[in-house]
């Protein structure tokens, strides 16, 4: 099945620079779901070093989990809520170790880097209970106050680091599951076969569902105002207010996954993606990504924010391999969308256009050197 939106949030250790033939390193610890498993963290050793670099990365990723959960269970040093299942999200097997073994690495190795997933329906909500369970308390589950929690947590163990907001894009709307005789056969041996299976594309205007304003009134999910830019945007300023210090010093930045995907699907529209209609093409089910071209583009994106630098060099065969990728039981990532020489030139133009122009992102380009 597929998971819901989100943004990331990274903090990245000041760097120091790059001696002549010395590799750029980063040690990235993501906290996430599906969502960031949909760059493939297990392949961003590889990846990195098609382009010369050393890419380390730990991925805690659980099914539906959102900040808060995270948080807690760090603090706490095991799972104090049983969220695995909540979200509607799915997590292949072998990606779910127990809480205390991604906490004892988390506090015992050296991390670069950190990435935490913003996946909550508010930016600020204080409550005792969510989900149908009670939390013992009132407790801030909303991104801002969990991410702020978080990047407190992490700050703790990486003077001087960097913080990154990234936004993921919004979701498609469920449409109509079929009657058994017309199912694809992916989806005739599949468990729990849910309408957000087929999603409505010919509803589904990304532009429309990307701009439109987060209300703070809105209920729980309601009309996917918490996976939007003014969702992003509200959590980036928020965390500039709670670190002065970050923003004032540039160390408080943006990867603008969402904007990328406006990008992209305005050139789509016009012909400049080879391959590709529109950013519907990019979309399994109503928010996974398929395999090949789109979760290339977005840990593409990664790698230009991670390591400040293009990705030009990146060898995108190793997302073109659907052997690769094994088995897909949950049909996350469907079909895969073939890479070109051409897709992935106009993906690392898109890229670099939106990284250059946008707002937070204070992207140089420059690569790893001490105080960029």
């Amino acid at each position: 099945m597929a998971g819901l939106i989100g943004a990331v949030v990274w903090l990245f250790a000041g760097a120091a620079p790059i001696a002549a033939g010395e590799a750029p390193s980063v040690r990235a610890f993501d906290f996430g779901n599906s969502l960031t498993g949909a760059t493939m963290p297990a392949w961003h050793e590889e990846l990195g070093a098609s382009a010369g670099c050393r890419w380390a990365c730990a991925a805690w990723l659980g099914a539906g989990w959102q900040l808060w959960p995270h948080r807690d269970a760090l603090l706490a040093g095991r799972d104090t809520f049983g969220a695995g299942s909540q979200g509607d999200l799915t997590i292949e097997e072998d990606l779910l170790k127990p809480v205390a073994h991604h906490v004892r690495r988390f506090l015992q190795e050296p991390w670069d880097a950190r990435v935490l997933q913003l996946f909550a329906s508010h930016v600020s909500l204080v409550t005792n209970r969510l989900w149908g369970r009670d939390l013992g308390g009132n407790r801030g589950v909303g991104d801002l106050a969990a991410a702020a929690d978080l990047v407190e947590r992490c700050l703790e163990r990486a003077e001087g680091g960097r913080v990154y907001v990234d936004q993921v894009w919004p979701p498609m709307d469920a449409g109509r599951s079929p009657p058994p005789d017309e199912r694809p056969e992916w989806a005739k041996t599949m468990p729990n076969l849910r309408a957000a299976e087929f999603p409505d594309r010919d509803a589904f205007d990304y532009a429309a569902r990307w701009q439109q304003p987060y209300a703070l009134t809105q209920t729980h999910w309601t009309g996917h105002v918490h996976r939007t830019r003014d969702f992003s945007v509200r959590v980036f300023r928020g965390l500039e207010q709670k670190f002065p210090a970050l923003a004032r010093e540039g160390r408080l930045r943006m990867i603008p996954a969402g904007d990328l995907f406006l990008e992209l699907d305005q050139r789509m529209r016009t012909a400049r993606v080879p391959g590709c209609r529109d950013i519907r093409d990019f979309y399994t089910d109503v928010q996974h990504i398929r395999f090949g071209l789109p979760r290339y583009t977005v840990a593409a994106l990664f790698f230009y924010m991670l390591f400040d630098a293009p990705p030009d060099r990146l060898d995108w065969r190793l997302y073109n391999d659907r052997a690769k990728y094994g088995a897909d039981p949950y049909h996350d990532g469907g079909e895969l969308l073939p890479i070109t020489e051409e897709s992935a030139a106009a993906v690392h133009a898109a890229i670099r256009e939106v990284l250059a122009t946008h707002p937070y992102t204070r992207w140089t380009g420059r690569g790893l050197v001490r105080g960029s």
